[in-house]
């Protein structure tokens, strides 16, 4: 598990940086951190995060800082050399490009680095089929650009709850969108891992793009849907807003491995406050004193330099005061994972700012530039996700979730179909297993269909019975088609998906691809039809 805090310089450089914040209006302290973890299923880590802070001011000013999370695909030395050149390439590529518009840079950088991840796969039979998911934010001055191709989402979290800011480019994302499945169902479908945009699976992909403001007591998150698919928007706001960036990453990821760690997990936040303004007293001269004469405008300086001194004093006060009220601590709650620090969050949470808003995503099919279509930036939301008007959203005093550690299940026993009985399988097949205990109330199976070298991912709905039919023709075309592949069962429980027990010891099958109907039969010479009316009678 690595990880990596930073306090990344507020706009304080002069130039474009400037132009576009407006005054009197206190710069921005940004503090980052990273964590990426294997999980407790995955043999590697596919997942690569990163950010750039460029050290010279000018380019500071002129380009921003740039946060990326990728999540490759495509097995060991594939999907990790597609997730880590993804962001290397465009971090670079972003840097290079001249031109003063941020948006367009961006997805300039992503088609550059989506181009040379295909030609490296086509060229590279090893390589073949490696792709990654990317979701990235550039934050200049006060303004945001993200960009994602992908089921890598990043949000907002502020005071007022959670908001997701990118939409999600997997097959269960579009069924949610279009009302076919539940956020609940999407969670727990056999198909939840297919995206259906991806940087190196195209010649050329689609990008979207989302533009909009920042503001002191935000945060940004980016992260890899092995965090989404364990923990819920409301918990990730809850912790977030509760802790300082590094801690906050660490009890994400930790919460994810507590509920099965069954991916590799990516977190990234940004925390924006404001700088703190430092007040200086004026310095006053002594007054010249002149022994023959006396002055009644001697008295009213005196009188004046008092009203300053107070006024100055007061403002500083007040702003003592605010900044310990906007920092009292918050009471302890019990952690989401025992071995994490759980200290209360240190920084202020000012008022929440405007939420980022999106504009059209731009063609990958169209030659030249980008054509960007700007956006008025107005409270918007995307369409997959409620309204913050709609939905309850955790409060900055929701306490940190609480996981209760299970005693781990015996695992089950595998009864059929058997090794030797499984050399040609295909359509509805019937797996069976015995168990020697009873299940809890929240507590199911679940089956297990694999290749080797692949994630053990669950092949069906949850199961309370211990045998379950499932169709190898709707499950295992995506997984690598025809071939061999190995079966399990675990018990997990319903609500979390967290494996309660360890895997059956497994057993392998041979898939033989999709029933195909049979060939109509062969065309011959027909007869003509006979004649209608009645049958003549044969002749004498």
């Amino acid at each position: 598990m690595s990880e990596k805090p930073t306090r990344g310089p507020g706009p304080r450089t002069s130039g474009a940086e400037d132009a576009q914040r407006p005054s009197g209006r206190q710069p921005l302290d940004l503090v980052a951190a990273k964590l990426t973890d294997v999980g407790r299923v995955r043999p590697h880590n596919e997942d690569y995060v990163d950010y750039y802070i460029p050290p010279d001011p000018r380019q500071l000013a002129r380009k921003g800082a740039l946060y990326l999370v990728a999540d490759g695909m495509g097995g060991h030395q594939a999907g990790e050399v597609a997730s880590q050149g993804a962001v290397e390439l465009v971090i670079g590529r972003y840097y290079s490009d001249t031109t003063h518009d941020v948006g367009t840079s961006l997805v300039r950088a992503f088609r550059s680095a989506n181009q040379q991840i295909h030609a490296q796969a086509q060229s590279d039979p090893s390589k073949s089929g490696m792709g990654t998911t990317l979701v990235a934010a550039v934050i200049l001055g006060r303004k945001v650009y993200m960009a994602n191709v992908g089921d890598s989402r990043a949000y907002r979290v502020n005071k007022q709850g959670i908001s997701q800011i990118t939409k999600d480019h997997s097959w269960v994302g579009q069924q949610v969108r279009a009302g076919l499945l539940t956020r609940e169902q999407a969670r727990r479908h056999p198909q939840r891992n297919l995206v259906t945009r991806a940087l190196g699976s195209k010649p050329a992909v689609e990008v979207d793009l989302f533009e909009g403001e920042i503001s002191a007591g935000d945060s940004l998150l980016l992260c890899s849907d092995g965090l989404t698919g364990r923990v819920e928007d409301h918990e990730l706001a809850a912790i977030i807003q509760e802790h300082r960036p590094q801690e906050a990453a660490r009890l994400l990821v930790d919460l994810a491995n507590e509920r099965g760690g069954n991916d590799n997990i990516s977190v990234l936040i940004v925390s924006a406050q404001e700088e703190r303004a430092t007040v200086k007293a004026p310095v006053l001269a002594p007054a010249k004193k002149k022994a023959a004469r006396k002055s009644a405008l001697i008295p009213a300086l005196v009188g004046l330099a008092a009203v300053l001194v107070l006024v100055v004093g007061g403002l500083v006060g007040m702003r003592a005061i605010k900044g310990f009220f906007g920092r009292t601590p918050t009471p302890p709650t019990s952690s989401a994972v025992p071995t994490a620090t759980t200290t209360p969050r240190a920084e202020a949470s000012p008022t929440a700012g405007v939420i980022l808003a999106t504009t059209e995503p731009l063609s990958p099919t169209q030659e030249g530039p980008p054509q960007k279509v700007t956006s008025t930036l107005v409270p918007i939301v995307p369409t997959d996700t409620p309204k913050l008007t709609d939905t309850p959203l955790a409060p900055a005093a929701t306490k940190t979730p609480t996981v209760t550690p299970r005693p781990t299940c015996p695992p089950p026993t595998l009864v059929g179909p058997r090794e030797e009985d499984a050399g040609s399988l295909h359509g509805p097949v019937t797996f069976e297993w015995s168990y020697p205990q009873g299940l809890g109330e929240d507590e199911a199976f679940q089956v297990l269909i694999w290749k080797q070298g692949q994630p053990h991912d669950g092949a069906a709905e949850f199961w309370t019975e211990t045998r379950q039919t499932i169709d190898l023709d709707g499950v295992l075309p995506e997984r690598g088609g025809t071939g061999e592949y190995l079966w399990s069962v675990v018990v997990v429980q319903r609500d979390t998906e967290r494996r309660l027990s360890p895997e059956a010891a497994h057993w392998r099958f041979r898939y033989i691809g999709p029933h195909l109907p049979p060939a109509p039969p062969s065309e011959g010479p027909t007869s003509e039809p006979p004649p209608e009316g009645p049958t003549p009678e044969p002749p004498p």
